[in-house]
């Protein structure tokens, strides 16, 4: 997956895309003139990379900032600002745009749900761990933490009975997989029957992902650990290395599902043992412009009894040399698993993490009430600083008495095509996801075209081409496409899947009227009696992103 900058101004021009010339395929084409398989190297000559900025002072937001009281420096250098706004959340709706009959689009802006300040609350099962409780022959572990999503869910609930009736909020669920419990709604009930009715429970052992040390009976002390804790810690390993791929596919889901909305995110994870780096969550959740505010759900987090409030030495005299020897042991680690990723998430992006405190409810409240006034700064970088690092950011304000949160750094991605595994990952990704993607705006009409055969379906779907990254070669843009149509039952199981390999080889006066009119294509599909839902996905090869639209097939008339 290629990450470019926090952000990426577009040029977005869907919205009038329906009805233009049709550039139809029904079986794999070339589109322009003599394609090309591999797409190469893409060189983009400037990336705007634009920040979210909060701005406090001892009374709360400031308001009122001009471009010139900002300062922006990229690894101690500063940079002119090329872009600058400032937003005012709760002041006014965003409507929603609509759309033709039996027209649908990924873009979140379609969506009559779609808010003008984002916050999602993902309920995190999976990384909230149970059983603290010491297994036969175990030392007791350092830190109690069952039950810590039911307490955030308690928390979470007192938080929604104050919602305020311009507050939108989106709810999702992570246990094996990521789950919408709820877009974006204002419905203060609704909102407050999904959370009662939800099931808290975790889904990790704490035995299996946090396993101590083994004190088997009459072990004599010197001798080398049983060696059943060195296969614990391999079945360790093994069992957060897969609840690592699936946190992160998940936040790829929301990355992606929030890709084209315009401006900053937040996301409000109520979660505890996070199995991956503030650095990994960071680059993939910047380019979307999403601000992590990770809540612990531990809360106030109480040590074990046989290590006390006053640490080793204060609970037991000799404790000490005793136990030394088993801090190698996840179980017994100096503090609970977690805070550093939590913290440093939040740093990178520009969020706040709260934990090691039991006012959980203010947590949730300060986080989604956090960006009330936010100024919108960007600069431009050209293809040599796009070194595949994270570039440090500072930004200063001309102003006395304030505190400022913003994003610390941002990831510069290489430019470098896709390998296979990325391309295969990032669409299977897609296909998982309950969320649709936005990061290629993609739109189709779908019409029944015959009335003894209900099922049977006309597709015309149109790119957006001002999304794509082409390669100018000095006479041609020239790229790859894949286009993807599954169909699935209501249960999700995949019944067929489609797709058209587009190879594009554009000269200038093609492409220059394909960034208006967009790539159309269209597709004739009988649908199966069983087919619930379509999913039409375009991914671009070079640098593995996707574009998903998912259509009911109980909303075509």
């Amino acid at each position: 997956m290629r990450l470019y900058s926090l952000n990426f101004r577009r040029i977005v021009a869907i919205g009038t895309m329906i009805g233009a010339p049709l550039i139809a395929f029904s079986q794999n084409r070339n589109i322009g003139q003599a394609g090309v398989e591999n797409p190469g190297k893409i060189h983009i000559s400037t990336r705007l990379v634009q920040i979210g900025v909060i701005v406090h002072n001892k009374d709360g937001p400031v308001a009122g900032l001009t471009k010139e009281d900002f300062t922006i420096f990229d690894r101690g250098k500063a940079q002119p600002i090329s872009v600058f706004s400032a937003t005012t959340y709760g002041a006014a709706e965003w409507p929603a745009e609509p759309l033709p009959p039996n027209t649908f689009s990924d873009l979140p802006k379609y969506n009559p749900a779609a808010p003008g300040s984002i916050t999602i609350v993902l309920l995190d099962n999976l990384n909230t761990l149970y059983g603290s409780a010491p297994g036969i022959f175990e030392d007791t572990p350092y830190w109690m933490e069952d039950h810590a999503l039911t307490s955030a869910k308690a928390h979470l609930l007192e938080y929604l009975q104050r919602l305020g009736p311009h507050d939108r909020v989106a709810l999702y669920g992570l246990t094996d997989k990521l789950h919408v419990l709820c877009d974006f709604t204002t419905d203060r009930e609704r909102l407050l029957s999904i959370v009662q009715r939800y099931d808290s429970t975790s889904r990790t052992s704490r035995e299996v992902a946090e396993p101590g040390r083994t004190r088997l009976p009459q072990q004599v002390k010197g001798l080398e650990p049983p060696p059943i804790d060195s296969a614990n810690l391999e079945l360790a390993e093994a069992a957060n290395s897969v609840r690592a791929g699936t946190t992160m596919a998940a936040l790829k889901s929301i990355a992606d599902h929030l890709a084209n909305i315009p401006g900053r995110k937040n996301l409000v994870w109520l979660t505890a043992n996070v199995p991956v780096s503030g650095e990994a969550i960071a680059a993939l959740l910047g380019s979307s412009q999403i601000a992590v505010y990770p809540v612990d759900s531990r809360g106030l987090l109480p040590r074990s009894s046989a290590i006390g409030a006053g640490g080793i030495d204060a609970a037991q005299p000799g404790l000490a040399s005793q136990v030394a020897d088993a801090f190698d042991q996840p179980a017994a680690s100096e503090e609970p698993a977690g805070l550093d990723a939590m913290q440093r998430a939040a740093d990178l992006t520009g969020g706040r993490a709260f934990i090691n405190g039991n006012d959980l409810t203010g947590a949730i409240r300060d986080a989604v009430t956090d960006a009330a006034v936010l100024y919108s700064v960007g600069f431009y970088i050209d293809a040599r600083s796009a070194d595949g690092k994270f570039h440090e950011l500072k930004v200063t304000v001309a102003r006395s008495g304030v505190t400022l949160r913003y994003p610390r750094a941002y990831f510069a991605a290489k430019d470098a095509p896709s390998s296979a595994s990325e391309i295969h990952n990032s669409l299977v990704t897609a296909l998982r996801s309950p969320i649709q993607s936005s990061e290629i705006p993609l739109q189709a009409k779908i019409e029944r075209v015959d009335a003894a055969k209900p099922n049977a379906l006309k597709i015309r779907g149109v790119i957006d081409t001002t999304a794509l990254h082409l390669i100018d070669n000095g006479k041609m843009h020239e790229g790859a496409l894949d286009v993807t149509i599954v169909e699935q039952d209501a249960s999700g199981k995949i019944l067929s899947q489609s797709g058209n390999h587009l190879k594009l080889s554009l000269p200038p006066e093609q492409y220059a009227a394909l960034l208006v009119k967009g790539i159309s294509f269209e597709k004739h599909l009988e649908a199966s009696a069983e087919s619930a839902t379509l999913r039409i996905m375009v991914q671009e090869q070079a640098t593995a992103r996707v574009g998903s639209l998912i259509v009911p097939l109980e909303e075509i008339k």
